[in-house]
């Protein structure tokens, strides 16, 4: 659905020249929902918007649909363009005009009959939960409200691809939720690709399939949402995802610990069964539970347990490899995590 070959980025200014985006090269699946996940800076924006070429890149190429948009121009470009929507932080409503004439501005401008638009409006507004909002002025509306409207003006042409540019940093954390189920129910149901930038991990773990970890302007990782928070391998994208799942222990717990540390991961059905007491029990181990979560990724659990063991030497080994027998990772921690 989306190629991005080699992009490369250059902002001129009084200083000289500033590489945002650095030679990227990414793939994104049809109907799937992508995270670019990334500090400040870091040039995920500067990408997103390349996508739709809001930013002529200064190199490289993007596919979208089949369609190479950056050896495109004018009209051609523009039509283009329909095919892909775009939401804001800061929802960028006019403020002169109806929750309903801010749908129609879009729908206008890509020529759909008057008819047409009074229907197409309705059938937005039903979509994002704002049926009853048709006459009223953005000053009116709460901030949720107004991403809502942001979102129906996005669809209004039927786009393929959704890009979110911070769609939700502007929101309280109950409102980015119910943000974040109305774009999954949109990706499901209309099957349109999303590409989501953010800075914010929770937002990441809750709705994408994919992501791709960002800094100074390049992609340092890239991989399934799942395996991602599994086995994080660069560290910016450990330190992202300790941001949701953190098995940091205070030194004071730490203190008086004398058995071996074990991080113990559980990926998928694993999680859920009782591999550990199991364990314990059949080698005959002193266990102490020092942390445990599971998450779940997509609707798959995710498990992290520290876990002190103490017992003969050659029974904790032997324990080990019964885990690792049992799809359950195993690592030895120092005594300070």
């Amino acid at each position: 659905m989306i190629q991005i070959e080699q992009l490369t980025k250059v902002y001129k200014t009084k200083k000289g020249e500033v590489l945002g985006v650095d030679h990227v090269d990414l793939t994104i699946e049809k109907g799937e929902i992508f995270g670019i996940v990334g500090y400040s800076g870091a040039g995920k924006s500067s990408l997103l918007r390349c996508i739709n070429l809001l930013e002529q890149p200064t190199s490289g190429k993007v596919w979208v649909d089949g369609e190479n948009l950056t050896s495109l121009s004018g009209e051609k470009l523009r039509r283009a363009r329909l095919k892909i929507g775009m939401i804001f932080q800061h929802f960028y409503l006019i403020s002169q005009k109806t929750v309903g004439e801010n749908i129609a501005f879009a729908l206008k401008a890509a020529g759909v009959a008057e008819k047409r638009r009074a229907t197409r409006i309705e059938e937005l507004l039903k979509m994002v939960g704002l049926e009853d909002k048709q006459h009223v002025y953005p000053s009116q509306l709460s901030g949720g409200q107004k991403q809502r409207v942001g979102i129906a003006r996005a669809l209004a042409n039927n786009p393929k691809v959704l890009l979110c540019d911070e769609a939700t940093s502007a929101l309280d954390p109950k409102t980015t939720l119910s943000i974040l189920h109305l774009l999954k129910k949109i990706n499901r149901e209309l099957g349109i690709t999303i590409v989501l930038i953010t800075h914010e991990m929770h937002v990441v773990k809750e709705i994408c399939d994919r992501m791709a970890v960002m800094q100074q302007g390049k992609v340092i990782e890239e991989g399934s949402v799942y395996q991602m928070f599994a086995e994080p391998k660069e560290a910016l994208t450990q330190e992202f995802i300790a941001s949701v799942v953190n098995y940091r222990l205070p030194p004071h717990i730490l203190r008086d610990v004398q058995g071996q540390i074990l991080k113990l991961l559980f990926k998928g059905d694993v999680a859920s069964q009782g591999v550990i007491a199991d364990t314990v029990r059949k080698f005959e181990l002193a266990a102490n539970f020092l942390h445990g979560s599971i998450d779940y990724i997509q609707e798959k659990p995710l498990g992290v347990f520290l876990l002190e063991v103490q017992g003969r030497e050659e029974d904790i080994e032997r324990a080990k490899q019964y885990f690792l027998e049992r799809d359950v990772e195993v690592e030895v921690l120092p005594h300070v995590v």
